[in-house]
């Protein structure tokens, strides 16, 4: 079985990812899922922090759909997810000791980043092509801003960056709905 693809076309360009359920199956159905229900598209990168991370969203994208949480698929959770945090892995953002996201993915931007994740949040997958967008994305000049409700300062490309939409090939294989632990609203 072929695992899933998944392109992103950004204001940059595309960024391909490879999936890996067999290392996070429900973290990898979630991100189907949410792909498939169009809630990537058309989404502002809210966090770019240098050399740490790149993520689409720290606020479930205000869309009611995807503010829901999953049970964590990594080591500090007593999940065996055997994937290596380094550069370019693909992992859902959570609390870091119990629960992932359901939607907020990030990519790591380098190798000492990833040694800090590692076991606290779930790895399900890789870019594979498109490390130049990527790079240019983490490049890009932020400014901190005070999201409500996170209670954090948030580094935020000063000019937009959209992803504009996902694309997931499963080549034939169907994944199910993610099995949602519970809906944060």
């Amino acid at each position: 079985m072929k695992n899933p693809i998944v392109k992103i076309h950004t204001d940059f360009g595309f960024i391909t990812i490879e999936l890996y359920p067999q290392y996070a199956p429900n973290t990898v159905d979630s991100f189907i899922w949410s792909a498939q229900q169009g809630f990537y598209d058309n989404r502002l990168i809210k966090r770019v922090v240098k050399d740490f991370v790149l993520q689409p969203s720290y606020s479930h994208f205000d869309i009611d759909g995807c503010d829901f949480m999953l049970e964590g698929e990594f080591a500090q959770n007593g999940f065996d997810n055997p994937l290596e945090f380094e550069k370019y892995t693909v992992a859902m953002a959570g609390d870091g000791e119990k629960e992932s996201h359901g939607c907020e993915f990030f990519i790591t931007l380098s190798d000492a980043a990833a040694e800090k994740l590692q076991g606290h949040f779930a790895p399900f997958g890789k870019v594979t092509d498109g490390f130049d967008v990527v790079d240019k994305i983490a490049q890009t000049e932020v400014r901190q801003i005070f999201i409500d409700g996170v209670n954090a300062v948030i580094k935020q490309p000063l000019k937009d960056i959209f992803i504009l939409s996902t694309k997931v090939e499963t080549y034939g294989c169907t994944y199910p709905k993610p099995q949602i632990k519970y809906w944060v609203k």
